[in-house]
């Protein structure tokens, strides 16, 4: 009897540790903007964008095929009379934290992307970013040390930019607008997303049969975790834990560790939205 349980032990699978995940707002976090990559729109018009401005025989407009990523917004300003914008309007929740991200491509001028709203009790809202083209500048292409090009930009390469927001109480609608600001030059932007900028991470680990030794939580690419148990108390069989304020546009690594050193990695969310 006694070998017939030492075979059947030894037979038996270990059970391995148990990783779920789970957030709110879910991730990865949906984009608010329509038609964020610019790639729809009927009668060679982007769906969704519309183009405003107060001098319309200064600027030429159109949705280029010459994006980062297939199509894009493009703004020529002929003079620096006026400015001029591509915007949507998008239903947001009050006090909540918000981040506006996008790419342009700046050849000469000065661009202005900005976020803003104002509610019937006249509290507003108004959130900006703003770049120069290199040729801009008089020192061009003279060397010039970085902290002297500042709020410079190199022309014909695509650049990032963020602008993080949050509405105040009682305002849901916010005006998403990219465009160009009082100067001669011509801008293309792609690649829009308008997301939630925190989430709330829920996470749950069950031991196998080792038991469990240690959590960690770590932001995909960062090598400080966000979280660490330290080492858990012997006998453990399960950890719960809610982690408050993590960033949308981060991937998730949920290291779990028993008693006898097994490491397993769980990845949330699977997939990454772009």
């Amino acid at each position: 009897m006694w070998l017939l349980a030492v075979m059947m032990a030894l037979s038996s699978p270990v059970r391995a540790l148990e990783v779920t995940v789970t957030s709110h707002p879910p991730l990865p976090a949906a984009n608010l903007l329509a038609n964020a990559d610019i790639e729809q729109g009927p009668n060679d018009q982007p769906a969704s964008w519309r183009w405003g401005t107060a001098t319309p025989e200064n600027f030429v407009t159109g949705w280029a095929d010459t994006g980062r990523s297939g199509k894009c917004l493009y703004i020529k300003s002929l003079s620096p009379v006026m400015s001029g914008y591509w915007n949507q309007t998008v239903k947001v929740k009050p006090q909540t934290e918000y981040m506006l991200t996008g790419w342009f491509r700046l050849n000469g001028g000065k661009l202005l992307c900005y976020v803003n709203s104002r509610t019937a009790d006249q509290r507003t809202l108004d959130e900006r970013f703003y770049a120069v083209s290199m040729r801009n500048s008089p020192l061009v292409p003279v060397f010039l040390k970085p902290e002297y090009t500042k709020g410079y930009v190199e022309v014909e390469r695509w650049h990032p930019f963020r602008i993080p927001f949050t509405p105040v109480e009682k305002m849901e609608w916010v005006s998403v607008s990219a465009g160009m600001y009082f100067q001669a030059g011509e801008v293309w932007y792609d690649d829009f997303r308008l997301l939630p900028a925190k989430t709330e991470l829920k996470l749950q680990v069950k031991a196998g049969d080792e038991g469990l030794g240690r959590v960690r939580v770590l932001a995909k690419g960062v090598e400080q975790p966000v979280f660490d148990s330290g080492p858990l108390a012997g006998g453990t069989n399960s950890f719960e834990k809610t982690l408050l304020g993590l960033s949308t546009e981060a991937q998730y690594l949920i290291e779990a560790t028993d008693s006898a050193g097994a490491k397993q990695v769980k990845a949330y969310p699977e997939e990454v939205a772009r």
